[in-house]
């Protein structure tokens, strides 16, 4: 599993990888898309597999999630080998 995470040099459990942190910090994400991406990133901070999460078959760790409102899907590895649990989130697919 250690293959998808790449683990913080801090103490935020959480990564997001370089597609998600350009789409994150892209002007053109639409206020919608980032408030429920970061409505999921809040969730995750309390809870690895938030309401609805399921795991993805065929990928060990991997779980994908829907977003608020319909809007896409996160895709996120978890590592529970660590405490707390390491993060990665790998993509997000919009919707639209």
């Amino acid at each position: 599993m250690s293959e998808y995470i790449d683990y913080p040099d801090e103490d935020d459990p959480i990564t997001f990888s370089p597609v998600v942190e350009e789409f994150l910090g892209d002007p053109g994400t639409s206020a919608d898309v980032f408030s429920a991406v970061v409505a999921f990133v809040v969730e995750l901070r309390e809870n690895p597999f938030p309401h609805l999460s399921m795991p993805v078959p065929g990928r060990p760790g991997m779980h994908s999630a829907p977003l608020r409102r319909d809007l896409g899907l996160v895709e996120y590895v978890v590592d529970e080998a660590t405490e707390p649990s390491a993060i990665y989130v790998s993509r997000i697919l919009r919707a639209d």
